[in-house]
């Protein structure tokens, strides 16, 4: 097996290790309401980063309910604790947990915190439950789907930070996350 292929394996394997940690450390605030939708973000990349990464985002948000028009939030998302990256631009999708049955215009808007783990040589994934928002009424579900370039590993805490971007031209997306609702 080459040393490329083996790598990739314990990557992902980091990734899985990640994802299975933060699954059973899930706050019951993650678990409380229903699905809502989907926000997907834009990343800006970043050169070098030891300790703590910074990263520009431009997301939109779309509600599951049929006609709902899309939402446009701008913001900052960090990861502070052992993370050595470079980071090209790329996307991040959450699934979007609601302690409301309403969520209108700028009501994700807010800062969202939370642990998180990502791994990556070329492209990768990860893990990051964030709660917060609006009375921390909203959390971002655990598992986390990013796609873009980079080389690097992160597991400590991340910190989400939108701001609701009405005026603004929202960000064109390579791929549109879509969830389907499951009924109990």
């Amino acid at each position: 097996m080459s040393d490329f292929l083996k790598l990739r394996l314990s990557s992902a394997a980091g990734v899985l290790c990640g994802a299975a940690m933060l699954a059973i450390f899930v706050p019951g605030a993650a678990s409380a309401g229903d699905r809502a939708g989907v926000l997907q973000c834009r990343l800006s990349g970043n050169g070098l980063t030891v300790l703590i990464e910074n990263q520009a985002i431009d997301c939109l948000y779309q509600d599951e309910d049929e006609g709902a028009r899309p939402t446009h939030y701008v913001g900052t998302i960090t990861k502070v604790g052992a993370n050595i990256t470079i980071n090209g631009p790329g996307e991040v999708a959450w699934g979007v947990v609601a302690a409301t049955d309403q969520i209108g215009p700028g009501a994700l808007a807010g800062d969202y915190a939370g642990p998180g783990t990502t791994a990556k040589v070329g492209i990768g994934g990860g893990g990051a439950l964030l709660v917060g928002g609006s009375n921390n009424t909203f959390s971002l579900q655990p598992l986390e789907i990013e796609a873009g370039t980079g080389l690097g590993v992160t597991a400590g805490v991340e910190s989400l930070h939108l701001v609701y971007a009405p005026d603004l031209p929202p960000p064109a997306f390579v791929h549109h996350y879509r969830h389907h609702h499951h009924t109990k």
